[in-house]
């Protein structure tokens, strides 16, 4: 359901990915959103507030993708499947700027890093248990989360083929190192 805020925050990333944060005036989000400054202000009270709303439903809407993709690999008997749900999200957004952009933008924001901390240590943790080995977990979630802070940042050192070949890569060899196959291999015992 659209509610009223939706709309709000709807036109608030639309503006974002237009020019980051210079145009994001309380004004310029009442003319996006075709209502009256007042109508914006009755649901967001300052600027920070629209920015707080955008990224805490940016958070939220990827935290409900990747456990949603992630278990539907789990239950297909998908080796690491947070792992794998963070790539194909990944794959599915690096060129979408609206969700990159907010993540570069709440890098920016001290109130907001928070909310960005929390997921990315509740999927990392989460990465990190589906991997037997320790060190490599941690190198795969070092890695999702490198592969998102460079397209924040906008950081183009590697093509696009180079790097699903290294998502690729990554993803053969923490098959071969998954809990997955490590409680396979012990039923079969």
């Amino acid at each position: 359901m659209d509610t009223t805020a939706d709309h709000i925050l709807d036109a608030v990333e639309r503006l974002i990915c237009i020019d980051s944060q210079r145009k994001l005036t309380i004004d310029a989000v009442a003319a996006e959103a075709g209502m009256s400054k007042g109508g914006v202000l009755y649901n967001f009270r300052s600027k920070q507030e629209l920015l707080l709303g955008v990224i805490r439903r940016a958070v939220s809407d990827f935290r409900t993708t990747t456990y949603a993709l992630s278990d539907t690999l789990r239950e297909q008997g998908a080796a690491c499947p947070t792992l794998r749900a963070s790539f194909q999200i990944y794959r599915d957004y690096r060129e979408k700027a609206a969700p990159i952009t907010l993540f570069a933008l709440a890098a920016r924001e001290p109130e907001l890093v928070a909310e960005f901390q929390e997921m990315s240590a509740e999927i990392g943790q989460a990465i990190s248990t589906e991997v037997n080995d320790p060190i490599l977990g941690h190198m795969c979630e070092l890695i999702v989360d490198g592969l998102y802070y460079r397209q924040a940042m906008q950081v183009k050192v590697h093509s696009t083929g180079e790097i699903d070949e290294l998502i690729d890569r990554v993803l053969e060899i923490t098959s071969q190192n998954s809990l997955h196959d490590g409680l396979k291999a012990e039923a079969g015992n």
